[in-house]
């Protein structure tokens, strides 16, 4: 089995693929009765899939006319998604076993099953159950080791002085990246720190002077540690910028792709147009100039994201 992502959060989605493949001497029809499900940290099992799967023996036919392909045609094509594909050869695997799951990727049935993360999901580790039972034997996931995801999540507490708290409430550790970049200087990071938020415990962050990023949930979940719970400004990133020097005074024209209407910055407004790149506050944007601020806004040449 393979789970994509293998760390989510709650309120999210997760993909889990479930490959079965038919013994290649099967002579007569099996109907095992097959459950698919998740097991939570805190003793909750959601079912996905529980009911009885009907396999037929292969038996070999000539291909259809038009396909190229020689021989015979006994199976239909698989479209396994490439993501399926890099789970299976993760790791370190025998030449024999590599051979292995790559022919049992075309030779198996491939079911695919969504299961959307409840908004209160308990952080912590998320164990796949799969059963399939024929003629009371009951038999399980060939790779049940790895059939486990991840829900994390981190708290964020702030303090005065721009001190930060980062704490990790569940049971497993939370990789986790800190970007720092200096005041005002949004080009190039001064320092990169990847480290494990251990189960139960905090890492203190002091933002003073600083603009600093908390990534986590393998890099989709990216928190202003400098702007928490404030908003940030982006300029329009659907409009195209032209800047021209006129008169020795820098000057950019905002053009949107249709229509004839353009606004001409300068000044205050042309340096918070600049200046929103979605990493800065619209509290400090705000200190540029207030009117012009809203006035822009209002224009929609920039955004704020909540």
């Amino acid at each position: 089995m393979s789970i994509f992502p293998k760390r989510t959060v709650a309120g999210s989605a997760v993909t889990i693929h479930w490959n079965l493949t038919l013994p290649p001497a099967m002579e007569s029809a099996v109907c095992p009765y097959v459950r698919i499900g998740i097991h939570t940290p805190d003793g909750k099992t959601y079912m996905l899939f529980e009911e009885p799967v009907l396999l037929l023996p292969s038996t070999a036919a000539p291909a259809p006319p038009g396909l190229q392909q020689s021989g015979t045609y006994q199976y239909l094509n698989k479209h396994t998604p490439l993501l399926v594909l890099a789970s299976y050869l993760a790791g370190k695997q025998p030449r024999g076993k590599l051979v292995e799951i790559l022919t049992n990727i075309q030779n198996g049935r491939h079911y695919y099953f969504t299961w959307s993360v409840p908004p209160g999901a308990p952080p912590g580790k998320y164990t796949l159950l799969s059963e399939m039972y024929l003629n009371g034997s009951l038999k399980h996931s060939g790779t049940a080791a790895e059939d486990f995801f991840y829900v994390e999540q981190l708290d964020i507490t702030t303090y005065s002085a721009g001190e930060v708290n980062i704490h990790n409430p569940g049971a497993e550790p939370v990789p986790a990246k800190l970007i720092t970049y200096a005041a005002g200087q949004h080009q190039r990071p001064e320092n990169l720190e990847v480290f494990y938020i251990a189960p139960g415990d905090s890492h203190a962050v002091n933002t003073a002077g600083k603009s600093i990023f908390l990534v986590y949930n393998e890099e989709r979940i990216t928190i202003p540690l400098h702007a928490w719970q404030q908003p940030r400004s982006l300029r329009n990133q659907q409009y195209h910028a032209l800047h021209k020097e006129e008169t020795g005074e820098p000057v950019t024209y905002v053009l949107p792709h249709e229509g004839e209407e353009a606004w001409r910055l300068t000044g205050p407004q042309r340096a918070i147009w600049e200046a929103a790149d979605g990493m800065t506050s619209a509290i400090q944007l705000r200190e540029t100039d207030n009117n012009s601020y809203d006035e822009m806004i209002a224009h929609g040449l920039i955004t704020e994201i909540r």
